[in-house]
């Protein structure tokens, strides 16, 4: 029975511990996409100053991935992810002191550099844990970490937040951080078995490629930066736009993300499952037809049930896109260029979708909720016309 739970869920290797790990620090993290906008608003930032304030975290932590993701091949994948670790917790200690948005900017810097450490180095991380034939599903069992603590925190935050104020759930926050980052570094172990030597002259030389794809993957990135640029252009600033636009308090917003991490927590495994069975680009298609669907609900919504419908409908494009994105990439690439591969296309994402959200709040501003979201359903039917174009891996 055990073995076929492992064969089933992909148990091997670092899987267990760094699912564990994964389950305690994103209940935090659960918790921080629920108040981080309302908190922002309530320093007094208005919406184009929180558009400014994700396309700053955005630019940063992406423009360092392209050197985060060589060093990760060179050094190991450990090392970095427990370096991303320190910086989440002093960037989380920070926000806890803060009584004005300007006095973000430092906890920002902190969490990007983070982010910058964590995105194209945990993905190689587990490819390195399981055979190839199971990626998929590893990448959804990880990803299923994310959306379980979903079931509780967003809510809890909510109710936390209301009754308590924003500075007890940050809070929190900090001591799941912490945990968390205590189970990993006793118990994940270092993958990368062939380590390049590491030379500043090479780092910089091969950064100049950035913007040139290999491996026959020139229409995925564009596929990917243009996905990254009609997602951002609302995503940092969505609940923003819901609690000035319709009134929804935190609660709501809880509820909101709670709907959603529940809808993909029970649909990220099996959807993973399928990807290994039947492919990648199919369910790349079929997640962006979904946001599609998504966007076009989101423009005909005028009340809390029809967004809440909308949410879950979300769930099954983010469980169905996530395994395929990354097991594609991870097919596509040698082990010894996986960290490089991810961080330049995370850099070319985050770099090129700098504008978004800016823009999203200035159409917000001038225009109204509805500007924004037909944006980026426009971009999202691009999107799909160009995965048409790109052939299985």
């Amino acid at each position: 029975m055990r073995k076929r739970l492992r064969e089933v869920f992909a148990l091997r290797g670092n899987i267990p511990a760094l699912a564990i790990s994964e389950v305690v620090s994103d209940t935090g993290w659960n918790m921080y996409e629920v108040i981080w906008q309302p908190y922002v608003l309530s320093l007094g930032a208005s919406m184009p100053v929180l558009g400014m304030l994700t396309a700053t975290q955005t630019t940063l932590s992406s423009a360092l991935q392209v050197i985060t993701g060589r060093i990760s091949d060179s050094f190991g994948r450990k090392p970095l992810l427990v370096i991303s670790y320190l910086l989440a917790i002093a960037g989380v200690a920070s926000i806890i002191l803060v009584r004005s948005w300007i006095f973000l900017l430092p906890a920002i810097i902190l969490l990007s550099i983070s982010h910058s450490l964590w995105e194209p180095v945990s993905a190689p991380l587990i490819a390195e844990s399981v055979e190839e034939d199971q990626r998929g599903t590893a990448f959804s069992l990880i990803s299923f970490t994310w959306f379980l603590p979903g079931f509780y925190a967003p809510l809890l935050a909510g109710y936390l937040a209301n009754a308590y104020g924003f500075q007890h759930v940050f809070g929190l926050m900090l001591l799941t951080e912490i945990f968390s980052s205590v189970i990993f570094a006793i118990y994940v172990a270092e993958t990368l078995k062939e380590k390049k030597e590491l030379k500043i002259h090479d780092i910089l030389k091969s950064m100049r490629g950035v913007f040139s794809s290999r491996f026959g993957l020139s229409k995925f990135y564009l596929a990917v930066i243009i996905d990254r640029f009609c997602i951002f252009i609302g995503q940092g600033i969505f609940f923003g736009m819901l609690f000035k636009t319709f009134g929804f308090s935190v609660i709501q917003l809880g509820i909101l993300s709670n709907a959603f991490s529940v809808a993909v927590a029970v649909s990220q495994i099996p959807m993973g499952k399928l990807v290994d069975r039947y492919g990648r680009r199919g369910f790349l298609l079929t997640s962006k037809a979904i946001w599609v669907m998504v966007f076009v609900g989101y423009l005909f919504s005028t009340d809390f049930a029809g967004f809440l419908a909308c949410q879950i409908l979300l769930a099954l494009a983010v469980s169905a896109w996530m395994p395929a994105f990354n097991a594609y990439v991870s097919n596509a690439v040698p082990e010894t260029e996986r960290g490089r591969v991810f961080g330049d296309i995370n850099c070319l994402r985050g770099l090129l979708s700098f504008p978004a959200p800016i823009l999203g709040a200035f159409l917000y501003e001038g225009f109204g909720f509805k500007a924004p979201i037909l944006l980026s359903l426009f971009l999202s039917i691009a999107v799909i016309l160009i995965l048409f174009a790109i052939e299985e891996r």
